[in-house]
């Protein structure tokens, strides 16, 4: 069993141990590397660091057969955590009211029945918006909340929506 494939001998749950802790990893090549680990792939035994700078988060991925040594550095994991999930999840539902919603899923609405597409109230949740019995507009009403098993009206739609004006005074 000594020929088996590395994946076999590594335990998932050792991994995951580092999520959201910042690391200090010494790589074959002499190299340091240190950054906040937003995720781990189970395969590759990857890292992917996150370092946050005054611009922007610059983020490298250290590829598991290059780790010499991985030290833990700060495991306060709850510091970074909500930085790190935001950087992958712009539209989430926790950051609008309700009103908010209200007030986007109306102009969504309005912006499809501008375009001549027939979107109603979805008769079984009436938080979303259906066209067609087609493809459907969860909350929070972006690209990435719509729904559909047909990919070429799924792609139209979210095109749609990626370039509808924030203002309704740019509709013209």
């Amino acid at each position: 069993m000594e020929n088996s494939h590395p994946i076999f001998a590594t335990d998932p749950s050792e991994l995951m141990k580092h999520v959201y802790k910042q690391v200090w990893v010494k790589t074959v090549d002499d190299k340091d590397h240190v950054g906040w680990v937003y995720t781990v792939d189970p395969v590759s035994n990857t890292l992917c660091l996150v370092t946050f700078t005054s611009d922007r988060p610059f983020m490298e991925m250290v590829m598991g057969n290059a780790v010499k040594k991985l030290t833990v550095v700060n495991d306060d994991t709850e510091m970074q955590k909500d930085k790190l999930d935001k950087l992958f999840r712009h539209d989430s539902v926790d950051e609008l009211g309700p009103e908010e919603l209200k007030e986007r899923k109306e102009t969504v609405r309005l912006w499809l029945l501008k375009h001549r597409l027939p979107v109603e109230v979805s008769s079984e949740n009436p938080e979303a918006l259906c066209i067609s019995n087609a493809l459907s507009i969860e909350p929070p009403y972006t690209p990435s909340s719509c729904m559909s098993t047909n990919e070429i009206i799924l792609g139209k739609i979210q095109g749609l929506l990626k370039n509808m004006p924030l203002d309704v005074k740019d509709w013209d």
